[in-house]
């Protein structure tokens, strides 16, 4: 249905022409974008990605034209981010490398025994040697077993690697699409029939920023938050299930005082559900290209290693942007919280809408009033109890 203008639209429409022409600024690279993407150079372009896309295979050889147009310094117009290897395999190395980083730079500052780092720690160091109930030589083996069932599951699921889809897809199409929608959406607003021309300077730098920031950025959102719900969901039913929490979720358990390298310190099952396939899933069902799961996967491991630290500092920027942190999570690895804080590894919602939060000074109450520790062997939860395995109900030794 068309609809003609009246007095208020063409005040509406005369009101946003004015706006663009007073904050109109020097030819960017959104108006580049666009401009592009709707003249013959665009047409080149197009058919040049085409040819291009034709003989693209994962292990390309072919030079492709430079983009007609101004891409932001993250943007690298090559077959590879790193080029001894495939983007494929950065995604999955990328994780490894990251883990070992943060777990390296942790247990350094442990080395140090700082002073002025004591006030940060969560736990005594003295804790670490009496509470976990796992020797690090074991944490390490299942941790890199761990590492290997995800090396080999992310080589296979990202297999396929179709540089189209990534760094050589047609932007400058794409971006003239995202202008052409909202120059429709402005003329629905002011309800207006006058022209709004995608080639505007205020609607093609919106699309260049949309397309380059704007949807990037919710993509990553929106994959952080498949990834909470899959891991909240999974985390609390390896809880709740006895069977599985006696003989797989408890071993993660075992550190009752969490460090850096003992993030991962879990079954393997655990391992694959939980993180594996939960990344995996996150990047599949947002969309994610190549090199937008290597940042992803790279970030969520990140800040699973910083949950486990054993630090709660204020100028750590994961600590500082996120309330689920170390100090929440640490909550969740003691004998009052262990019912409590399942989120991981970005955000608390899912623990605040179902009921499942324990703040630090909550949890301290609990544990006050609680009179008679239980006994009874359920994974590694008892306090007065020898320290038992869950084979077999053994004495675990310090390995």
């Amino acid at each position: 249905m068309n609809r003609t203008p009246n007095s208020t639209s063409t005040m509406v429409a005369y009101w946003v022409s004015s706006l663009a022409s007073s904050f109109a600024p020097i030819p960017s690279p959104g108006r580049a974008f666009a401009l592009a993407a709707s003249g013959p150079l665009a047409s080149s372009s197009s058919s040049s990605s085409s040819s291009s896309s034709s003989s693209a295979s994962p292990s390309l050889n072919v030079s492709y034209p430079t983009p007609p147009y101004a891409a932001p310094f993250y943007h690298l117009h090559r077959e590879r981010v790193w080029s001894p290897i495939s983007d494929s395999v950065a995604a999955v190395a990328a994780p490894f490398v990251v883990y070992w980083a943060m777990s390296a730079l942790f247990m350094f500052i442990d080395a140090l025994d700082l002073r002025s780092l004591d006030r940060y720690r969560i736990h005594d160091p003295e804790e670490a040697k009496t509470k976990n109930r796992v020797g690090k030589v074991q944490v390490l083996r299942a941790v890199l077993i761990q590492q290997a069932l995800q090396t080999a599951l992310g080589l296979y699921w990202l297999a396929d690697f179709d540089p189209t889809h990534g760094p050589f897809r047609d932007h400058a199409a794409s971006i003239a699409t995202y202008a052409e929608r909202m120059a429709r959406v402005v003329r629905f607003l002011v309800m207006s029939s006058s022209p709004v021309k995608p080639t505007s300077p205020i609607i093609a730098d919106a699309a260049h920023w949309l397309y380059w920031w704007g949807v990037p950025i919710v993509q990553f959102v929106c994959a952080a938050f498949v990834l909470d719900g899959w891991q909240y969901g999974w985390h609390r039913y390896f809880h709740t299930n006895k069977f599985l929490y006696r003989h797989v979720h408890s071993i993660h358990h075992r550190l009752y005082v969490p460090y850096a390298f003992g993030a991962l310190y879990n079954h393997p099952l655990e391992g694959f559900v939980l993180d594996s396939l939960g990344a995996l899933i996150a990047e599949n069902v947002v969309g994610l290209t190549t090199r937008q799961a290597i940042l992803f996967f790279a970030i969520s491991t990140a800040k699973t290693v910083d949950d486990h630290c054993g630090y709660s500092l204020p100028f750590d920027p994961f600590q500082l942007f996120f309330a689920n942190d170390a100090d929440y999570h640490d909550v969740h690895h003691q004998i009052a919280g262990l019912k409590y804080n399942f989120s991981q590894p970005y955000f608390i919602h899912f623990d605040w809408v179902l009921g499942t939060r324990l703040t630090r000074e909550d949890y301290e109450a609990k544990k006050n009033g609680r009179v008679h520790p239980s006994n009874k062997v359920n994974g590694p939860n008892e306090i007065d109890a020898p320290p038992t395995s869950q084979r077999n109900g053994i004495a675990l030794k310090d390995e």
